[in-house]
């Protein structure tokens, strides 16, 4: 029904007025020779002039104004269809526009209806955006960046029987989810073991995160593992933090020196293990785990069970696979090879072109390595910088390569001199080393490092042997 049979009045032209005049978006109005018929007071604000100054003009007269850039309108004309097209103004503006031809009955145009909205806020979102998604971009590459360095290791050098084994059976944990337990002396490689295990894992694409439990404090332990909920605590980052669990996301999550944990967190990650979910510090969502954990130590767990340091529970669940990476002294096989390699990774670091003469390789054959690789790649990357000759030689080695072929050669004759009970060979062997170090090193706690014994006990042998040296034993 009409508006004049229900006993409306139909919209009277001030109304109509009223209604597109306070429309959002302006309406500009053109006949078929281009002449401006109607425009809205939003042309003010998108052209800074008023409407009374546009109508009755043609759109090209204006065009010459710079109020905008070129109308929508002529294209529309030309193609007789709805063109929608942006364009900027002169105040800055800019506007989405879309031009719809209106024709009479013989098909004629008659009418082009501009309708234009405003995009100036949406462009500046669309370009934050933009911006957003190309740094995002560059984040995940940075990352992508750092992750393939922390996990881009060699193989293992693998010469010995030992090792051999040892990989033998890697290749075959590493393909399941189940925890393992690397067990080893200090610098053994047991880090680079968990890395290959990583990189050889259905988790390889994933992060590799490590978390060095003796180095992070047993009160901050528990927030760094798992992360906190907004508010957990004073102090705390108002938004809450996320754990290092869930960063190691589909990857690996790496616990080295894990004899360290405290038997607090010790319990917490029992629960981890056996129910393989957990909640943030102050948080009430169940947060699943959805990484393979790997732990590592150089103590002996067995006997920090039996001291109550270790929970047994624990152990259990953590060695699921048990791997005990055998001492560079029980490999000799691999000493050179590593040498090698080790060398020309300094000599491209550094950029020099150095070599070891024959007889270092005999020392570093003989020599015990209590450091393990860690302490072979020490060494080699201090000879790499401050020897000067292209060939490394013996005369470049630290004091303790050649002290103790020197006490061998000492030692072995002394002792088939003469027979004697077992008691007092070993009180000879003992000083004769104590003799020997000290006049080599000079203070106890050189003699100390060199016997792998307390400084303490360097001490009284010192004191000992040298009665004279009583007072200077402390240097």
């Amino acid at each position: 029904m009409d508006l004049e049979t229900s006993g409306e009045s139909a919209l009277d032209f001030e109304t109509m007025k009223k209604i597109l005049d306070n429309s959002h978006d302006e309406i500009y109005v053109t006949n078929a020779l281009g002449i401006v018929i109607y425009v809205n007071n939003v042309c003010e604000k998108h052209y800074g002039v008023k409407a009374s100054e546009i109508i009755g003009k043609k759109s090209r007269e204006i065009s010459e104004k710079k109020y905008w850039g070129p109308r929508v309108s002529p294209i529309a004309i030309d193609k007789k269809m709805s063109i929608t097209l942006e364009q900027k103004t002169c105040t800055g503006k800019t506007l989405l526009t879309t031009a719809t031809p209106v024709f009479d009955s013989e098909g004629n145009i008659e009418l082009i209806i501009e309708n234009s909205r405003d995009v100036t806020e949406s462009e500046g979102i669309k370009h934050e955006l933009d911006k957003s998604v190309q740094l995002l971009k560059r984040y995940q590459m940075e990352v992508e960046v750092l992750r393939r360095k922390e996990t881009d290791i060699p193989d293992f050098i693998c010469k010995s029987p030992k090792m051999e084994a040892l990989l033998k059976l890697v290749g075959r944990i590493a393909a399941v989810d189940s925890t393992v337990l690397l067990l080893g002396e200090s610098g053994s490689g047991k880090g680079h073991m968990a890395k290959y295990i990583h990189n050889n894992s259905p988790h390889k694409d994933g992060p590799f995160i490590t978390v060095n439990c003796a180095s992070i404090p047993s009160e901050l332990m528990e927030a760094e593992m798992f992360g906190y909920s907004k508010g957990a605590f004073t102090g705390a980052n108002i938004k809450g933090n996320i754990g290092l669990i869930e960063l190691a996301k589909d990857g690996t999550l790496f616990l080295d020196e894990i004899g360290e944990l405290s038997p607090r967190m010790q319990a917490k990650l029992l629960q981890v293990l056996h129910e393989n979910q957990y909640f943030k510090v102050g948080g009430r969502e169940i947060q699943q785990v959805n990484c393979r954990i790997i732990a590592a130590t150089n103590r002996d767990l067995q006997s920090m069970i039996k001291t109550g340091a270790f929970r047994e529970d624990l152990y259990y669940r953590l060695n699921i696979f048990e791997l005990m990476l055998p001492p560079l002294r029980e490999r000799k096989e691999e000493i050179i090879p590593l040498t090698q390699y080790i060398l020309a990774k300094f000599n491209k670091k550094y950029k020099f072109e150095h070599d070891f003469s024959p007889r270092c390789y005999e020392l570093f054959l003989e020599y015990p390595w209590p450091g393990n690789v860690r302490e072979l790649e020490n060494v080699i990357e201090r000879l790499t910088v401050v020897t000067q000759a292209s060939i490394i030689d013996e005369c470049d080695l630290p004091v303790s390569f050649n002290y103790a072929e020197r006490l061998s050669s000492s030692i072995i004759p002394m002792l088939s001199a003469r027979p004697q009970s077992l008691d007092d060979a070993i009180s000879d062997v003992e000083k004769n080393l104590i003799l020997q170090a000290y006049k080599e090193l000079g203070s106890s706690y050189e003699v100390a490092k060199s016997l792998d014994i307390s400084q303490s006990k360097a001490s009284r042998l010192i004191r000992k042997y040298f009665p004279s040296e009583e007072q200077n034993t402390a240097t």
